[in-house]
């Protein structure tokens, strides 16, 4: 009993966390593209996207279909795959400001910044994915070079 019980860590720590992911938490790693192209297909379904920070918003928040008070949420924005630098608004990204308030890490997350967030896509309104941030972890800090 033993002896199974660590071949299977064993085996859990040698794969890649997105291959952790996503065979034990049953989410899968979904491309921003994919998301983006085929909502209707994640609702209420709970799963891991990567990306590349774009900014805080509140412009995502607020609308009745999918509503989620600014009072009490941060919108999040990505940017494009495709284009860095234009931001990803037909995605909408919120993470309760109460689950997120006492993270040092996202409080310090700049533009450019790779992150990857567990969600959960609540609702699809106006054709678009909305989303629910539960964890968010910023996996690469981009190197800005210092103007001296």
């Amino acid at each position: 009993m033993l002896l199974r019980l660590f071949l299977t860590l064993l085996f859990c720590f040698s794969l890649p966390q997105a291959s952790l992911a996503v065979a034990y938490c049953d989410a899968p790693t979904t491309s921003l593209e994919e998301l983006v192209k085929n909502p209707k297909k994640y609702k209420n379904k709970k799963i891991f996207i990567e990306g590349d920070f774009h900014s805080f918003s509140t412009l995502a928040l607020d609308y009745k279909p999918a509503l989620r008070a600014s009072k009490n949420y941060v919108g999040i924005v990505l940017s494009r795959p495709d284009h860095k630098q234009i931001p990803l608004v037909e995605l909408k990204i919120a993470a309760a400001i109460k689950d997120f308030k006492d993270d040092d890490e996202l409080a310090n997350v700049e533009h450019g910044d790779k992150v990857r967030m567990e969600a959960k896509v609540y609702a699809v309104a106006l054709g678009e994915a909305w989303l629910d941030a539960r964890k968010i972890t910023v996996e690469e800090k981009i190197n800005k070079e210092e103007d001296e």
